[in-house]
């Protein structure tokens, strides 16, 4: 007689995720092969997401990539037509922000799938960050806080070249770029011409080369339950600094491991989180760059075994999770691509002048063959449309993601 299976805890669940990022396909898939109904909000940078089969439902908003509230009364007015969603999932950093600035607000309406409030408080903060590394004697260069142009070049004087301005919050832009890598005072004066009055503050920073490692994980309690580090290969910057566009799963850098379990613990860390650190393969030098508190890199995540949607959901809904003995165990040479940003650095460069035709054609044939033997962030063989729309997207776009009444008037937020 055949056995039958209990109901899973999370079948006819219902979830709502909200921000404008690659992150939210391979996350939809995962709920929805649980019995979860996935609902979101999608606004023209969304990569058509509305087009995915594992939505349940979707409603139009303002973009929320500007980091204002513009998209706010969208949300909550969805929410109040929807009683019965179960937990909210942001799956952008500007939307995360957001909720955590609500967070009252929206927790009236579902559980929220982050980490408690401390804790966001301080992995938002850089300069907070590094401070605990000192203190946890996580590997971290040298750095300063600065907070004016003539604070900047004192602190190249003790830094030295070469080195990294950044952000001191995390995933803000500086110039249109995640960071600025200078080799010399000329450069860095060429780009400092006057001090950026959008930041209070800045990172400076030794430079350390070597591709950035993230360590994908999710966490109760302060303890691992899975993690998973991988390497970008590639970003959609050539020098590096920006998103991955081609990852590998690769075996976890003992150091690394220390440094995420010290900074989970300590910051008694539930929830998804991803972990970021450069190493460079010459010399084994390791330092601490951040710790994004939300779900990235879901795609090689899902596919290395770190089954991070279904946990944060879980912890949110209050399931007990009981750790693992050893939380690292997860597959390795798992790859990750991101054609688009790729095709977005090439089409830049050539554009600039800064690549020729035939550095970019090679360029594009490189591509195309790791394309072809890695998981995608939004391409999905059965689940193509998105993929689809997003490729197509100048061909289609004067005849969807037109502005409608949508972007002035909450009210029609009904999905």
């Amino acid at each position: 007689m055949a056995v039958r299976k209990s109901p899973s805890f999370l079948n006819g669940r219902n979830v709502l995720l909200l921000g404008d990022s690659r992150m939210a396909f391979p996350i939809a898939k995962a709920l929805h092969k649980q019995g979860v109904r996935v609902y979101s909000g999608v606004s023209t940078a969304s990569n058509y997401l509305e087009w995915s089969r594992f939505l349940s439902g979707s409603f139009q908003h303002p973009s929320t990539d500007l980091g204002t509230d513009e998209a706010l009364p969208f949300f909550l007015n969805w929410l109040d037509q929807h009683r019965d969603i179960d937990a909210i999932q942001p799956v952008s950093e500007s939307t995360s922000r957001m909720i955590s600035r609500h967070r009252d607000t929206f927790e009236r309406h579902a559980a929220l799938i982050m980490p408690a409030p401390q804790t966001l408080e301080t992995c938002y903060n850089k300069a907070e960050m590094f401070r605990l590394c000192t203190d946890l004697d996580v590997p971290l260069a040298p750095y300063a806080i600065v907070r004016s142009k003539q604070d900047l070049m004192t602190a190249t004087e003790r830094i030295g070249f070469p080195l990294i301005v950044k952000p001191s919050t995390v995933d803000a832009e500086l110039f249109g770029r995640k960071a600025v890598i200078a080799h010399a005072s000329e450069a860095l004066e060429a780009v400092f011409t006057d001090w950026p009055d959008l930041h209070p503050e800045l990172i400076v920073q030794q430079y350390v080369s070597g591709p950035r490692h993230s360590v994908i994980f999710s966490a109760t309690n302060g303890r691992l339950l899975k993690a998973a580090q991988a390497a970008a290969l590639r970003t959609h910057e050539d020098d590096g600094t920006g998103y991955t566009t081609l990852g590998e799963t690769v075996t976890a850098h003992p150091v690394v491991k220390e440094a995420t379990e010290k900074l989970v613990r300590h910051l008694n860390y539930s929830s998804t989180g991803c972990a970021q650190f450069i190493i460079d393969p010459k010399t084994d030098r390791i330092t601490f760059m951040e710790l994004n508190p939300r779900t990235s890199l879901a795609r090689v995540a899902e596919m290395a075994g770190v089954d991070h949607s279904i946990t944060g959901l879980k912890l949110a809904l209050g399931e007990r999770m009981v750790p693992l003995t050893d939380p690292w165990t997860t597959k390795i040479g798992v790859r990750y691509a991101w054609t688009k940003g790729d095709l977005m650095r090439i089409k830049r460069g050539m554009r600039s002048g800064d690549k020729s035709l035939a550095s970019a054609l090679v360029d594009i044939y490189r591509v195309g063959a790791d394309a072809l033997r890695a998981h995608h962030a939004i391409f999905d063989p059965v689940d193509p449309m998105p993929a689809i729309g997003t490729y197509s997207h100048f061909a289609l776009k004067r005849f969807r993601r037109r502005t409608h009444q949508w972007l002035t008037d909450p009210s029609l937020a009904i999905g």
